[in-house]
């Protein structure tokens, strides 16, 4: 394991990579707050690919072009099926399914509704279990 990893973290992202269970997190990552559920690598990719395909398909259009999109993203998605991780040392990265970035005045960006989200675990300077609530508060 790297010593600029956080073990503990890495060891939940190991936990929900090899299961089906999701855990609320909230990240602290270069002054910001990042709070959503942690899934597998495989529901990550599989969510991110459709959102992604979704967007794109008003653009492309071309039905060939989107399936070949679906099946790259596929072959992501594979590399966390199974008891093998995706990193052969262990998870590297963190999937967030619902993400929002909390800054100072504890208003959700984007505001709108929570976002598919990958980050480096090494980038992580701490978290807490759940999530935060995405209303804001007026005064």
């Amino acid at each position: 394991m790297s010593q600029n990893k956080d073990w503990f973290l890495e060891n939940l992202v190991n936990t929900v990579n090899n299961s089906d269970i999701e855990i609320g997190i909230t990240l602290q990552m270069d002054g910001f707050l990042v709070s959503g559920h942690i899934v597998n690598g495989r529901k990550y990719f599989d969510g991110f690919s459709g959102e992604f395909i979704s967007e794109t398909s008003v653009a492309f259009g071309n039905k060939e072009a989107l399936e070949n999109i679906r099946e790259a993203f596929d072959k992501y998605a594979s590399l966390y099926d199974g008891e093998a991780s995706a990193d052969d040392n262990g998870a590297s990265f963190i999937h967030l399914e619902g993400a929002r970035f909390f800054n100072t005045n504890g208003a959700p960006i984007p505001n709108n509704r929570g976002m598919w989200w990958r980050g480096r675990i090494s980038e992580v300077s701490g978290f807490i279990l759940g999530t935060l609530n995405a209303e804001v508060v007026e005064d």
